[in-house]
């Protein structure tokens, strides 16, 4: 005779949960954010922190983060294949990077902690055409002259 498998048998054991404490992981990240800022005062690395990726942060997390970094002087917009912003925090060196779809909704969103946001430095390929098109309007200025 065949005997059938059953769970029947097999103990179970029910495990609580707490809820997830949203701001202790906000100042964990803060932590984290003064450690990536010591690193790149020591060796000139630059770190990011990718909030998508951190999905336990929440809302109230998010906020609080938001919050305790601060608004700071610099904002820059790129509009590319969707919208960028990028806002310095009340701490120089710590960007809030924002990459928008063309629905406008974010996509991304980093926190960069860097000397200068990576993604306004110019592209060395761009900068290579921008020599070779200056390079001809000179050319042709002083032709005309």
């Amino acid at each position: 005779m065949e005997r059938l498998n059953t769970f029947a048998n097999i103990p179970i054991k029910v495990v609580e949960t707490r809820p997830v404490d949203h701001l202790a992981i906000a100042k964990s990240l803060l932590t984290e954010i003064l450690s990536m800022l010591s690193h790149l005062l020591d060796t000139g690395e630059a770190g990011v922190l990718d909030l998508r990726a951190l999905p336990t942060l929440g809302q109230e997390g998010y906020q609080f983060l938001k919050d305790q970094l601060g608004i700071g002087e610099v904002k820059a917009q790129i509009q590319s294949f969707g919208r960028s912003e990028i806002q310095e925090t009340a701490i120089a060196g710590i960007w809030w990077v924002s990459h928008y779809n063309q629905d406008d909704e974010i996509y991304t969103e980093l926190i960069e902690v860097n000397f200068f946001p990576e993604i306004l430095k110019t592209p060395r390929d761009d900068m290579v055409l921008s020599q070779t098109k200056l390079a001809t309007l000179v050319k042709a200025l002083v032709e005309s002259s």
